[in-house]
């Protein structure tokens, strides 16, 4: 049984992954609410702090999910210790570490697979001119 997300140790970046935000969440709320136990990498071409919020690809809505990346690493244990399982504008959050891109991706299965099905939508539509043959 290994156990590599148990919060044990620096994780090899400073990002966590959130779900469970309520609708309405924006990245200021976001900033400010997780910003208050440590500094929040800055994005190098915007200078806004590096928050990804997942959008329906449809809708453009935000999904509910998202990644917060802090400057130090450390910052991100104490994230998931203080905000995982607690209330976030009365919504209760799930906080991880997101160690890597393919971290993320385990984490967000429903999104990802919701993703996928829109592709498989769109490719069905791209194709579905050619009854004229």
């Amino acid at each position: 049984m290994n156990d590599y997300n148990s919060g044990k140790g620096a994780p090899t970046n400073g990002s966590v992954y959130v779900c469970n935000l309520p609708f309405g969440t924006d990245e200021n709320m976001l900033a400010e609410h997780f910003g208050t136990i440590g500094l929040l990498k800055k994005d190098k071409r915007s200078g806004r702090p590096k928050i990804w919020m997942y959008l329906d690809k449809v809708t453009n809505e935000p999904k509910g999910d998202a990644t917060v990346t802090y400057e130090d690493p450390h910052a991100a244990l104490a994230a998931v210790e203080w905000f995982d399982n607690k209330d976030f504008h009365g919504a209760k959050i799930g906080v991880f570490l997101a160690e890597s891109k393919d971290m993320v991706d385990h984490s967000a299965n429903l999104p990802i697979g919701s993703d996928l099905d829109g592709l498989e939508e769109g490719a069905g539509d791209f194709n579905g001119g050619g009854d004229s043959g």
